[in-house]
């Protein structure tokens, strides 16, 4: 099966410029708890349990790079199927989620 995503290593976006990841549309797929206890800036949260609901939510940016975050990697991936199956093509996971991500984060 063809790969829907590509993966981002949090390690090295979260040493580069906020250029470089303000290229991104960054999706926040944790629960509502693990999102206000600390995200990266800017990240719109919608929980993996409430993405096929919320989906519209990202319609406005179908055409751009989305990035899924999740704590570890593993429902970002699962949220990025579900996007694909919906006809999102530029998907990419943030690999390691936010236990590696040593950037900015806001509470």
């Amino acid at each position: 099966m063809e790969n829907t995503y590509t993966d981002v290593e949090a390690q090295e976006l979260s040493q580069s410029s906020e250029t470089e990841w303000n290229q991104y549309v960054l999706v926040d797929v944790r629960t509502e708890e693990e999102y206000q206890e600390g995200h990266i800036p800017n990240a719109h949260h919608i929980a993996l349990d409430q993405i096929e609901q919320r989906m519209g939510e990202l319609e406005p940016y179908k055409d751009q790079k989305i990035l899924l975050i999740c704590r570890s990697g593993r429902r970002s991936v699962m949220a990025a199927h579900l996007l694909s199956d919906a006809g999102f093509q530029q998907l990419y996971n943030l690999k390691g989620g936010m236990l590696e991500w040593t950037g900015p984060i806001e509470t």
